[in-house]
């Protein structure tokens, strides 16, 4: 039997030790991020301006743009390297929208929120970036300020709608236990009480934030 030398069986033994290393090196990645089948999201956003135009009436009512905020829990419960399916909880807050009208009398402003359960897929879960989309529907409460633009005041101040809710985003994992998120999402709903009949039955309430994502 043929003997090697000692360096040369050091150099055999390195070589299958990195070899090794790399074939478990993703391998274990992979393993610690299909344990993390939990997401807790925190997000920061803004909602654009928009303008409604009145029923049977000249005139249209414009809506300010306002900061949101939200919470998002997701649980996976389907994975594999290509995609992954969650099932999620979408919270979502809009606290002072102003509202300015010329030829009718409209609530000074009105708050917004939304909670909404839904599904979310998520493509390239165990990647650095993973874009995803979600669908989604739930409740939705509008609460109106409690005096209108002539400084009346108004009793009817909470009013409830089904939500449809919808979108997509950009998932980017800085560690194992933190990533950052950039999303956009469509709250699609009934109108708010804004004191005057609308022209169409139904307003998109699209927010666009980004967030921080803590993995468990």
């Amino acid at each position: 039997m043929r003997v090697l030398p000692v360096g040369t069986r050091r150099v055999r033994w390195s070589g299958l030790l990195l070899l090794a290393a790399i074939t478990a090196g993703p391998a274990r990645a992979e393993n610690q991020e299909r344990a993390q089948n939990q997401e807790l999201t925190f997000s920061l956003g803004e909602i654009p301006g928009q303008t409604r135009s009145f029923q049977g009436l000249a005139g249209r009512a414009q809506i300010s743009a306002d900061r949101s905020f939200g919470i998002n829990y997701g649980h996976r419960f389907l994975g594999a390297k290509i995609a992954a399916l969650y099932g999620e909880i979408e919270f979502a807050a809009i606290p002072n929208r102003a509202l300015t009208a010329v030829t009718a009398t409209v609530p000074q402003n009105y708050a917004s929120l939304y909670l909404t359960p839904g599904l979310r897929l998520k493509f390239l879960p165990a990647s650095r970036l993973s874009p995803w989309v979600a669908i989604g529907g739930g409740y939705g409460l509008y609460q109106q300020f409690a005096q209108l633009s002539n400084s009346q005041n108004t009793t009817n101040k909470f009013l409830n709608r089904g939500v449809f809710e919808y979108g997509g985003g950009l998932d980017y994992r800085l560690f194992r236990f933190v990533g950052l998120r950039g999303e956009v999402r469509d709250f699609f709903s009934g109108n708010p009480n804004l004191n005057v009949a609308l022209s169409t039955s139904a307003q998109h309430n699209v927010v666009a934030s980004n967030g921080l994502i803590l993995h468990f």
